[in-house]
């Protein structure tokens, strides 16, 4: 059991039942934050839930089903977190799906799917939380991007387009809410063994892990300081 650190903060992170999310979670728990994680499998949330709960102890640790896509479940998901911790103090974007397709083999109900993930989906969550984040005085929303938000590649003309997207979002997040005392930051990872997009993990590939510790870092940064964009360059293969 992990003794509670007295800065403790509460984050809510979404896409945390595995991967990125999950590392995420586990990361900011051994800084001594507290974690309210969610998904939209219900068996892989009490499996992970279960876990995190064992390691660190039920005071530390929440979490609920959620589909970001969908308004009112994230506004659930809100409350059930502000609920448990009385006050949430950050914010982690990182639902999100991905697939690698030709633009002729796309299909709209895929396009849809992609644009209501990992861009509406992160407008509901900051929407949700922002009257809580508002009240803090120093709080953080963390979008986890990736450096194809930058740079485009064949097949990814459903994860490029909301990368990008999420960029331009970020950054006039970041201008609108700074007023506010709400840091906003993207963490824009390349290749990650996370096996997204059906991508196969090669041992140069990044890991939840590094992902993680960025994030955690990007949060605990001086008041003063805003750590706007992050990019995380995979190593080439030795």
């Amino acid at each position: 059991m992990k003794l509670q650190s007295k800065s403790s903060r509460n984050a809510i992170i979404t896409g945390s039942t595995a991967g990125i999310g999950l590392a995420v979670a586990r990361e900011l728990l051994e800084r001594g934050h507290n974690v309210f994680i969610c998904g939209r499998s219900e068996e892989r949330l009490i499996t992970s839930l279960n876990s995190l709960i064992a390691e660190y102890g039920p005071e530390k640790v929440d979490g609920t089903t959620c589909d970001v896509r969908v308004l009112e479940s994230v506004k659930e998901m809100v409350v059930c977190a502000g609920d448990k911790f009385g006050q949430i103090d950050m914010l982690v974007n990182n639902a999100g799906i991905a697939f690698i397709k030709d633009f002729e083999d796309v299909s709209p109900d895929e396009w849809q799917s992609i644009i209501d993930t990992n861009l509406t989906g992160i407008y509901n969550c900051c929407h949700a939380v922002l009257p809580w984040l508002k009240q803090v005085g120093l709080s953080d929303i963390v979008n986890i991007g990736s450096r194809s938000g930058r740079y485009s590649f064949r097949g990814g003309i459903g994860y490029n387009t909301t990368k990008f997207g999420l960029q331009g979002f970020t950054e006039a997040l970041f201008l609108d809410l700074h007023q506010y005392g709400i840091r906003v930051s993207l963490v824009a990872p390349g290749t990650v063994a996370t096996g997204l997009g059906g991508t196969k993990t090669e041992k140069w590939h990044l890991t939840p892990e590094d992902v993680a510790k960025v994030v955690g870092d990007v949060i605990s940064s001086d008041a003063r300081a805003a750590v706007n964009w992050v990019e995380i360059r995979p190593a080439h293969p030795h």
